[in-house]
């Protein structure tokens, strides 16, 4: 059997699933020989059809996510100052949470239903068989992004039941206005699988922890000491990038930034200090470009 007739099978199979038990171990793993990270957690998946879903990561630190069919419901099981909280959003039956999504192959959580595993396929090909499992490659026609890259997907494929039991993916981070990219290796292994069987309907309930505290609009807080953006090419000229970070140095706060517009990269650093008894502040602004440096001074009182 070819790739592609493969990867037919495997949508097929995932479509007409009743109900499906999942647990796997998720794995992460960035750097090289010799600076690397590696994180490793258990997790269950229990899907009842055709849009209910539990992903439940073991052990307290992680994100449990449940659909039941109307609502999606994310907790962030926080131990840090803010502790744990939750949000909620509409359900949309077509983009369940842990479903595999060929624009993004390398999307923000672990897929565990493939419906979806045989559309906008660029390439695809099978490599030798390893444990009894068929291994595919398959190079999705993704999402363009400036700053995320992905390598061919690669699944093993149960050849009796075509159940995924392992899909491997790296993915490239480059930080906005940077050239270098760091890569990171996701890797998804299913330990038990479960297929058809009941699955009680308080599996997929949600109450929050008595504790939690509710973030409203769907969304969680992000915070750190950088960030950054990037704008899509456009007409085949690349677009605006950024990337910020700041950092204390002294009684002095610095602002630093890599700024790149089309083609050209400079960089601008900022200097806030306060000074006579915290009565006024003084900000100097360094930009430096391709065709040399340039600094702006001034003072502001603040009472």
């Amino acid at each position: 059997m070819d790739a592609l007739s493969l990867l037919n099978h495997v949508s097929d199979a995932y479509r007409k699933l009743r109900s499906l038990s999942i647990e796997a171990t998720v794995t992460r793993e960035s750097g090289d020989e010799n600076d690397n990270q590696r994180s490793e957690q258990r997790a269950r998946f229990p899907y009842a059809a055709p849009d209910r879903i539990r992903y439940e990561p073991l052990g307290n630190p992680g994100l449990l996510t449940v659909c039941d069919g109307t609502q999606v419901h994310t907790l962030f099981r926080h131990r840090g100052p803010r502790g744990p909280h939750y949000s909620s959003a509409r359900a949309n039956a077509q983009a369940l949470p842990h479903s595999f999504r060929p624009d993004v192959p390398a999307g923000g959580n672990e897929p565990f239903l493939f419906n979806r595993i045989n559309e906008l396929v660029k390439e695809a090909e099978t490599l030798p068989d390893e444990n009894g499992y068929r291994v595919l490659s398959v190079t999705y026609k993704a999402r363009p992004n400036p700053i995320i890259s992905t390598s061919p997907v690669r699944f093993w494929v149960d050849p009796e039941s075509y159940r995924i039991m392992r899909m491997q993916v790296a993915v490239g981070h480059r930080l906005p206005g940077h050239d270098e990219i760091e890569w990171a290796r996701h890797t998804v292994l299913v330990r038990q699988i479960r297929v058809d069987e009941p699955i009680a309907d308080a599996t997929f309930e949600f109450t929050p922890p008595s504790d939690a505290l509710e973030q409203r609009g769907g969304q969680g807080m992000i915070g750190g000491f950088g960030g950054g953006f990037s704008s899509r090419s456009v007409r085949g000229q690349r677009g605006m990038e950024s990337h910020s970070s700041h950092e204390w140095q002294g009684e002095t706060f610095v602002e630093h930034s890599r700024w790149r517009i089309r083609d050209a990269t400079f960089t601008l650093e900022r200097r806030i200090t306060l000074s006579d008894a915290d009565r006024s502040v003084e900000i100097v602004e360094r930009a430096t470009g391709p065709k040399g440096e340039t600094e702006t001074r001034c003072a502001l009182d603040l009472a």
